[in-house]
Parts: structure tokens; sequence; C-alpha cells
């Protein structure tokens, strides 16, 4: 199996990782990185198959609750931002299982290559901001119910989501601008990677920073002293447990998908910045290891819908209304296709009856 640059884009570790440059290169090239065995095959097979689930289950969300007429939930606007969130990176997707089953080169041209990348660094931030947004939002809901009703509003709702995405644009622009085909070592064709850069690293660690451990963080807080306020006795009776529980499925999701890639990514930013200097061996597993957590982490975007289809009754129930009414549609659309082919029959029959020729009599 052919060995790798260590620091070369794994199969979907391509978005946010760098190539090596700097103090450590005679290093690295001492320590070459072989390829995790039959990730040509499992990695592509995963980025599909996430890419078909994902697309199925969050195009539904986006349906119901963009169609839904009248007064929307505050939780409802934060779940249908995150779908739009997860749709984004879904679509990349089968680009970077392309790529994987390549062997990292980047069929796409460089366009695509800093779309994507931006398209990923911007959902994932999207994400993390709106899950942190969402559980702020449920715990005024159930610990503040009054002094939070100036806040817990739709205006105020909307205002955080579009200022999630601005944040999240913002949080991507680096991906854009530095993004570009890279040559691979010792093999043909190029992979789509960051420029070689100690300042990209600091910015790839402060932007990991910023956009994932803190949003995470602050979910978290809200979620811990919200699970110690529901252990009171109720002061303006019972909470509802269903919704909280459909949220902190979402929340644990989102955690448990996100947070092994983040803390192997922070690793190997730290140790291209000498600051966490690792033997080879390490390297080599926190390769592995960010390959696999790439592909946990990628597989959130899927996650969501699931959740609501298996945890929400009305969810599960819109879908069966919205499968029922497309049902009922395509059975109208056949009848009527059928009848007016039947009265195209009539006609073209009563037409060659009216136009037979006369018999002898």
């Amino acid at each position: 199996m052919p060995h790798t640059e260590p620091w070369s884009p794994s199969p979907g570790t391509a978005s946010w990782d760098y190539s090596g440059s700097g103090a450590l290169e005679e290093d690295l090239e001492l320590c070459a990185s072989w390829e995790m065995p039959h990730a040509r095959v499992f990695v592509p097979a995963f980025y599909l198959a996430a890419f078909a689930t994902g697309l199925l289950g969050n195009g539904l969300v986006v349906r119901l609750l963009a169609g839904r007429r009248g007064p929307r939930r505050l939780a409802d606007t934060f779940v249908l931002h995150l779908a739009a969130a997860d749709l984004g990176l879904v679509l990349t997707l089968p680009m970077w299982a392309a790529a994987a089953a390549r062997g990292d080169r980047w069929p796409f041209g460089r366009a695509l290559c800093k779309l994507s990348g931006f398209a990923l660094a911007a959902s994932r931030c999207a994400g993390a901001l709106l899950m942190a947004g969402l559980a702020a939002d449920r715990y005024l809901a159930v610990a503040r119910p009054l002094g939070a009703q100036r806040l817990r509003t739709p205006r105020c709702a909307r205002a955080l989501c579009w200022g999630s995405w601005a944040a999240a644009l913002l949080a991507g622009l680096p991906a854009l601008v530095h993004r570009d085909l890279q040559p691979l070592p010792g093999a043909l064709g190029s992979q789509c990677g960051e420029q070689p850069s100690d300042a990209l690293q600091a910015i790839g660690l402060l932007l990991l920073l910023l956009t994932c451990a803190l949003p995470l963080g602050a979910s978290l807080v809200c979620y811990c002293r919200l699970a110690r306020r529901l252990r009171r006795p109720p002061r303006l009776g019972r909470v509802p447990t269903a919704p909280l529980r459909i949220i902190c499925a979402v929340e644990g999701a989102f955690v448990g998908s996100w947070l092994p890639f983040g803390a192997l990514r922070a690793g190997l930013h730290l140790a291209r910045l000498e600051a966490l200097p690792l033997p080879c061996r390490l390297l080599q597993a926190l390769r592995w290891g960010l390959t696999v957590a790439t592909c946990l982490a990628f597989g959130h975007s899927c996650a969501n819908p699931l959740i609501y289809l298996l945890l929400d009754r009305s969810f599960r129930a819109r879908v069966w209304r919205l499968a029922h009414g497309l049902s009922s549609a395509s059975s109208r659309s056949a009848d009527a296709s059928a009848e007016a082919r039947d009265a195209r029959e009539s006609a073209g029959r009563a037409r060659t009856a009216g136009s037979a020729p006369a018999g002898p009599y």
C-alpha cells in the first residue's frame, strides 16, 4: 500500500487539513505515513450513504417547516436553519467521495475545490452556533419562562439564526481564499488542500476554538443547568419533557459527532505549530483517527431527521400526511391521465366510424 506524506489530507480530512512546511519539513520527510487500509472503499461508501440519507431527510425537514402555515414555534426556526446547514454540507459529499476513492486526487478543478471547502467550514460553524442558540432558547423557556419573554420572540430567533449564518460565512473565508490544488507527493494529480503556512495553522486552531469548542461548551452549560432546573419542583406547572428529550438527543448527536473531530484536528494543528511534539507512531494514529472522526462528523448531517422521525410524534404525523398527500395526488394524476387517454381513444373510434366507406346500401 503506498505511503504518503503524513500531513497530506486523508480521505475526508482534506476539508480542514494542511500540508507540511517550516522547520518540521525534514522530520516529516523521515516520518512517512501509510494510507489507512481499505479507506478508498469504506470512506466513499460512507459519504455516499450519508449524502443520500441526508439529502432526503433534511430536504423533508425543510419542506415540512418552510411550507408550514401559521405561526412557527421558536424551536422550529432553529431546526429549519439546522437542516439548511446540514444540506450545505451534504451537497459536497459526492465530490469528497470521488476524491477519496481516487486516493485524495481532486478531479473537479480549482473553483469547486475552493467552494466545497468554504461550504464545509461554513456549514460546520453554522451548525455549532445554531445548536448553541437552540440550547439557550430551551434553557430560557424552562428556567426563565417569564423573564425571557422579550428575548424569546420570532424576531429575535430569526435575528440569531441569520447572525449565525453571517458568522459562519466569515469563518469560511479562509478556506475560500487559501484553499487550492496542491500537488500530491510521489503521485500523479493534485489534492484539494490549504496552502502550507504556520500562520494558517494558527488561524485554523483559532477558528476551531471559536466556531466549535466555544459553541459546544455553551450548549453543554445550558443543558447541564437545564437538567438541574428540571430536578426541582415545577413552579408554573409541569414542564413537557418530550420536546426536551428530542432537543437533548439532537445536541448529544452533534457533540458526539463533532467533538472527536475537533479534538484530533486541534492536536494536528498543535503538532504542526511544534507546540505538541509527537513521535511517528502517534502521528500515524492521529491521522488515521482523524479519517474515522471525519466520517463520524460528516455522518451527523443525516442524524437529525432520523432523531425527529424516531422521537417526534408530530413530525411522524406530518411526514405521513405529506406522503399520503403525494400518493393521493399521484393517484389523481394517474386517474386523470387514464380518463384523458380513454377520451382520446373514444374520439378516435368515433372519427374512424364516421369516415368509414359506405356499404352497398
